[in-house]
């Protein structure tokens, strides 16, 4: 009973105590900034993040931002929103609202030119309603779009994740810094999300990826995979699709 009720307000929660952003591990940030950088962009593009949650990956493209890339966010809930909306409250190229991504969503097809789903399309678990929602997001893209997909590999690890954020964190705040969250944030961090999340993979009630799934999710989407690489400690696959060229049938001569 409890673990239902924590899988249904999981982010909830997290986002209206701030403690998401607080524990979020170094590894899973690296993996949004990889998420960005892995696609090209070019001025005037629109980049959809599906499940943006707090923003995270706002963290990691000022400087796409000031290039002239506009971001759209949509998320469920709306305390995510909020703590994205301060993120991005110096950034006037940033637009986000509240929708749920498993329905359509309220955007013309062909109106986006890159879609960002890190860690989001994995709590979907029954696998034709996620293949049907990929599908629905495809088609928003314009011919030739992008998108960018990041889930949780059969690998996921609590520890491995762990272990790599301290070592990141070590790299770029100083041996102090990874000795706090070593010792006061990722023990928290490992028991109100990480343990948890790898609870809910292992009994299915999310779904962690083998490669070759998620490939294939995307090419039955209409997607032809052009990027690969495990991110998130060896934890998640990132996995970038470009969107299939129609094709125009002519009448015969």
């Amino acid at each position: 009973m409890f673990d239902k009720f924590y899988r249904l307000n999981y982010w909830r929660l997290g986002f209206q105590s701030r403690l998401y952003d607080l524990l979020t591990p170094e590894a899973y940030r690296e993996s949004a900034r990889r998420c960005v950088q892995s696609v090209p962009v070019k001025k005037g593009q629109v980049l959809l993040d599906v499940g943006c949650g707090s923003g995270l990956l706002i963290e990691g493209m000022n400087d796409r931002l000031d290039f002239g890339l506009r971001y759209l966010g949509v998320d469920i809930q709306i305390s995510g929103l909020i703590r994205a909306q301060n993120k991005a409250e110096k950034e006037g190229s940033v637009s986000l609202f509240q929708a749920d991504f498993t329905h359509p969503l309220p955007l013309k097809k062909e109106s986006v030119d890159i879609i960002a789903a890190h860690f989001s399309l994995y709590t979907i678990a029954d696998r034709e309603r996620r293949k049907k929602i990929l599908s629905g997001l495809v088609e928003l893209l314009k011919p030739r779009g992008l998108m960018v997909i990041v889930n949780p590999s059969r690998e996921y690890s609590a520890k491995k994740i762990i272990r790599e954020s301290v070592g990141l964190v070590r790299e770029r705040n100083g041996a102090f810094s990874a000795w706090v969250k070593k010792l006061f944030l990722y023990p928290l961090t490992t028991c109100l999300g990480l343990k948890f999340i790898e609870k809910q993979l292992k009994a299915d009630q999310w779904h962690a990826f083998s490669f070759n799934e998620l490939c294939e999710e995307m090419e039955s989407a209409g997607l032809v995979v052009v990027h690969s690489e495990p991110v998130y400690a060896g934890c998640a696959h990132l996995v970038t699709g470009r969107k299939v060229q129609t094709q125009v049938a002519y009448p015969p001569l």
